[in-house]
């Protein structure tokens, strides 16, 4: 198979799982299984398989896929953000229907469809006999439906939480994959930090919408409402869980240095 044939083969089944997810029904049925199915039967599966070499290997497999896969995104989405900046200004990547047209409208969608991926995270904490936390649920359930509002409605601001979330999940799933092979950083503490200020910083720029007069409609702007809202709660989840885990590092560490 020719590599013309095989990205045009890769296009269409990106055409085809936009195209599903973009359903209602898809959302609210994964969302379903996400929620109140899929721990009591990754839990039977842990019970039956156990931990081994195996998932290792499909865990590593898994970030390393989504390492790449956001790069990409960043890739081609980062340039569109920055080129209509400079030469259009602010007002046109958040208010001109033809930025999303321009083609950051497919790699939103394509964006929103690895939402669902990333569902796999909590699964592989349960194949391993641990629990997904509320964070992380919190976090996988909400963008997943942020995205899909903001998908259905061609909300320009989505820029902001595609552009910063691929880049930084690059570096976390990145990361995620040589943690797989061992690989321990004193740099996790400042992957947290940069997650917490891509929240502050995506929602503080989508904010821009509210300000061009005319610019969304009542969809996008209740849209954004809602990542907003959700946005808040994820800082304050993200904040305790960085206070808790590295703060308590550090008394920990001055405690012993006293002793």
């Amino acid at each position: 198979m020719s590599a013309a044939a095989l990205q045009q083969q890769l296009a269409d089944v990106t055409d085809v799982a936009i195209e599903v997810s973009m359903s209602p029904a898809f959302v609210v049925g994964t969302l379903a299984f996400y929620l109140i199915a899929s721990k009591p039967l990754f839990r039977t599966l842990h019970s039956i398989l156990g931990v081994g070499p195996l998932l290792t290997y499909f865990v590593f497999v898994h970030n390393a896929a989504l390492a790449v896969f956001s790069a990409v995104v960043f890739y081609k989405v980062a340039p569109m953000f920055f080129t209509t900046v400079t030469e259009q200004g602010w007002q046109a990547v958040h208010c001109d229907p033809k930025f999303w047209a321009s083609g950051f409208g497919y790699w939103a969608k394509v964006f929103y469809v690895s939402k669902f991926w990333e569902f796999i995270d909590s699964w592989i904490l349960i194949l391993k006999g641990k629990d997904a936390s509320f964070l992380q649920v919190y976090h996988h359930t909400g963008i997943a439906i942020a995205m899909f509002f903001g998908c259905t409605y061609e909300c320009n601001w989505l820029i902001w939480v595609v552009a910063l979330n691929s880049f930084i999940h690059t570096l976390m799933y990145t990361y995620f994959a040589a943690a797989t092979l061992g690989y321990r950083s004193r740099y996790a503490q400042l992957l947290t930090s940069m997650q917490l200020t891509q929240f502050v910083v995506g929602i503080s720029g989508a904010s821009l919408t509210y300000y061009y007069e005319g610019c969304a409609s009542r969809e996008q702007k209740l849209s954004l409402g809602f990542v907003q809202v959700y946005a808040v709660g994820l800082i304050f989840l993200f904040y305790d869980m960085y206070k808790n885990k590295y703060n308590g590092k550090a008394k920990g560490k001055g405690s012993k240095k006293k002793n």
